[in-house]
């Protein structure tokens, strides 16, 4: 597109993308005071997901991205959740631990239903369970990991295993207290509210077609094309002294549009089935978790609940084309993988009461059978486009991150 064309809008922080992350970052800046923000979503409406675990940030290195901000973001979001109706978040304490989370009076597993700012969570604890000798010894070293990053962890002993959780098989159970359920819907609403009460602007329907570094007067930034996905297509040039691409599936191909290609990025996108379990014969009131393959390609296929105690399986690992390939493959051999590893810590299940209920997709940096690869959060000085921040890879934990990846962003955009 011409430069010569005249802007339509000029902001100082413009974010593509309107998952739970890229209104956490929208939330955290539009409270800037004097500093205009818009996030732009492509899709008719933002992220629509209905519940998601917070996780504890027990699995990853300790000194990587996705560890740092999944407990950092895990004691920002218990703080929103613990506020009693105030809608305040404790970003102030650097130091905050967990220990006011394993403090508050919500007691785990017992499904009395809790809520705050209309956002329901339950605090379930979390069961990783090991089936023989190496995969307690696993566990052995994921309790002295936790001890050295700061998450509270404890083995349960035989006896209240069985009281607990009488349907669980398992040699050993270490236990994650901090982590819980949330009902994301309900979550991004807020931060939705939040933009709005801040003054900043969400735009749906508003995909990125093109950008470009350039000028509106004496200010630098960014000159961003929108284009609408209405029957008749309408074009809306943008000027932002900051972009913010938190685009998910698609930020690899946002930030390509104006890296040089020595710095293009690459993502794969892997679909999760989860099946649902009809029927009242299994009772279970933890998450409960194998112990996970090496390469942390997933965290195996585990045992979730929703927020009305409803049980789920998974998710699986099939690398995909497309990123919009949402389609359930729900055939016997699937059926079978997902019944013969649950019924490793689950010997009740019944076959016949499984039933595929949906997919996710999940955008990876890693390649099939490649290692652990962190998440990417970074403004591209080294190119020369000061204020252009990519976000690339931001798969789970990212909704617990959330609020934690905002405060990053502000920072990394600090006095501008």
């Amino acid at each position: 597109f011409s430069l010569s064309q005249p802007l339509d809008v000029s902001v100082d922080y413009l974010i593509i993308g309107g998952g739970v992350v890229g209104l956490a970052i929208a939330e955290r800046l539009s409270k800037r005071k004097g500093k205009s923000t818009l996030l732009v979503e492509k899709n008719f409406k933002v992220n629509e997901e209905t519940s998601e675990v917070i996780h504890a940030g027990l699995y990853y290195p300790n000194n990587s991205l996705k560890t740092h901000l999944c407990i950092r973001g895990k004691r920002l979001l218990y703080s929103l959740l613990f506020s009693n109706y105030s809608g305040q978040i404790n970003y102030n304490d650097s130091t905050i631990d967990d220990s006011f989370i394993i403090d508050s009076s919500l007691v785990s597993a017992s499904f009395e239903k809790s809520k705050s700012l209309t956002i329901p969570y339950y605090k379930t604890g979390k069961w990783i369970v090991a089936q023989n000798d190496d995969e307690s010894t696993y566990l052995t070293a994921l309790q002295e990991k936790s001890t050295i990053i700061g998450v509270p962890t404890y083995f349960l002993s035989e006896k209240l295993q069985k009281s607990q959780e009488p349907h669980v098989n398992a040699i050993r159970v270490l236990v994650s207290p901090t982590t819980g359920i949330i009902d994301s819907h309900a979550f991004i609403n807020w931060l939705e509210w939040k933009i709005e009460d801040n003054n900043g602007n969400i735009a749906v329907n508003s995909k990125v077609t093109n950008i470009i570094p350039g000028n509106d007067g004496d200010n630098r930034g960014y000159i961003v094309e929108i284009t609408s996905a209405s029957s008749t297509p309408s074009k809306t040039k943008i000027f932002a002294k900051s972009v913010i691409n938190s685009a998910g599936l698609y930020s690899d191909k946002i930030a390509n549009m104006i890296l040089p290609p020595s710095h293009h990025y690459k993502l794969y996108h892997v679909k999760g089935h989860y099946y649902g379990y009809r029927g009242s014969d299994l009772k279970v009131n933890h998450l409960i978790y194998p112990v996970p393959p090496k390469n942390l390609a997933n965290l195996g296929i585990h045992l979730t609940l929703d927020l009305n105690g409803r049980i789920r399986f998974g998710p699986d690992v099939l690398y995909i084309q497309r990123s919009d390939d949402y389609e359930i493959n729900d055939d016997e051999s699937r059926k079978d993988t997902f019944f013969n590893a649950v019924k490793t810590y689950l010997p009740t299940i019944k076959i016949d009461k499984l039933y595929a209920d949906y997919t996710g997709i999940r955008p990876k940096l890693s390649g099939p059978g490649e290692p652990f690869k962190d998440f990417v959060i970074k403004e591209e000085i080294d190119c020369g486009f000061d204020g252009f921040v990519n976000l690339v890879g931001i798969e789970s934990p990212g909704l617990t991150s959330s609020l934690a990846i905002g405060e990053m962003v502000d920072n990394i955009l600090k006095d501008r």
